[in-house]
């Protein structure tokens, strides 16, 4: 593109040692602390802890954090191995294996979505093999996704790619549940110092329960807090693995692939855990809740690939103001999402009404049938630039 610095060469540049040495050890701690509680949750049964909390866990549940731990930990491994190899001197190999076949991949999901309702009472299936069954419909949409929005991009760096969702699921992830928790107790310890008509009074019987959920002032915090402020960290956060990569002076596209990934692992770990809490719920309608997470995940991937695809860019040219447009679409997306889930599904269960299906989803569903809209034609966008890019540097042609 003329008027712009011309981007190196992805597969010819590579990483400084001392990143690589970090990396290496970084991914080594995520192998051990995630694979062994992979491996302990996979040997436990909470039934072996009877009279407890722990105890009234479901099987399913602890087999979907057996199943994420141990994801996590393959993607660490992949990325220590990597680092081992350019350590040692070892160049990457040159050739990109495409795995065209990923872009069939989603043909399973219908027959995912079929064996899960199914067997969802079923007392024969095991629940390791359900819980298989769930990880996948969360997995595959994502992995979907990610392969079709990445174009001839895919698998230029694997084991950098593979580092960033380890980073992003056992780092990120944490760590922005641990602002959203911060965040959280300074908007009640501010509600507490006004003390709104005693609205923290412990409630002692079910009715006062029932009235507390039913307080404006609780119904309008939570819509903030799930719509506004939740998303709004989230986006701001998410892409943490991107910003490490930044000072490699890394491309458009390679700051694209790398803010997908960084929503693709956030779309996972989030996937998991309300799977798991789902598990706990009695007449818990895995259906419903696949097709929902799909949605989910199409936002964070389209988000992650935007503010990653910003970024860089912002580092070469200094466009702040570009970035910041980015980042306030992001937010907007999310929240948006966020504030339909609420108001016509939390709030209503909230209030002890009859949630009314029909609307929500049709809602739900014209807002991913325009995040999907927006996620294609940014994805040509994107990967349209790198081929005429690629192709002007090599002194050809590209015709559109």
């Amino acid at each position: 593109m003329s008027g712009q610095a011309a981007e190196p060469s992805p597969l010819n540049r590579t990483s400084p040692r001392w990143m690589h040495w970090m990396n290496l050890f970084g991914n080594i701690l995520v192998v051990l602390g995630a694979g062994s509680f992979s491996l302990f949750l996979l040997n436990w049964q909470p039934e072996t802890v009877p009279g407890s909390i722990i105890g009234q866990l479901s099987n399913r549940t602890v087999y979907l954090w057996a199943y994420t731990c141990g994801f996590v930990a393959l993607m660490a491994l992949i990325g220590a191995l990597d680092s081992v190899l350019r350590l040692s001197g070892k160049s990457k190999n040159p050739k990109q294996k495409q795995a065209g076949w990923l872009k069939f991949i989603i043909l399973l999901f219908p027959f995912i979505l079929w064996a899960v309702e199914a067997w969802n009472y079923s007392i024969i299936l095991p629940a390791w093999i359900f819980s298989i069954l769930i990880f996948l419909g969360v997995m595959i949409p994502a992995i979907w996704l990610l392969r079709m929005a990445s174009g001839q991009l895919w698998g230029q760096h694997k084991g950098r790619d593979a580092s960033v969702i380890s980073f992003s699921s056992s780092f990120t992830m944490p760590f922005i549940m641990m602002v959203q928790l911060l965040l959280l107790l300074i908007g009640i310890l501010t509600l507490a110092a006004f003390n709104f008509d005693g609205f923290f009074k412990v409630p002692e019987t079910m009715n006062e329960i029932e009235e507390l959920f039913r307080s404006p002032l609780l119904l309008l915090a939570f819509t903030v807090f799930v719509a506004g402020i939740a998303p709004l960290v989230e986006e701001l956060l998410k892409t943490l693995a991107v910003w490490s990569l930044l000072g490699l002076n890394i491309s458009d596209g390679e700051g694209y692939i790398a803010g997908m990934l960084s929503g693709t692992a956030f779309a996972l770990v989030e996937g998991m855990l309300y799977a798991a809490q789902t598990a706990m719920t009695p007449g818990n309608d895995w259906l419903y809740f696949l097709l929902g997470r799909f949605g989910g995940t199409l936002i964070h991937i389209f988000n992650g690939g935007l503010i990653g695809w910003a970024l860089t860019k912002t580092w070469r040219d200094h466009k702040v103001a570009r970035l910041l447009v980015i980042y306030l679409l992001a937010f907007t997306i999310h929240g948006l999402w966020n504030l339909a889930i609420v108001l016509t599904q939390l709030i209503p269960s909230l209030r002890g009404l009859e949630v009314n299906l029909v609307l929500s989803n049709s809602i739900m569903a014209f807002l991913a049938m325009l995040v999907g809209v927006g996620f294609t034609v940014f994805a040509r966008f994107v990967l349209k630039n790198i081929k005429t890019e690629q192709a002007y540097l090599s002194g050809g042609k590209y015709a559109g």
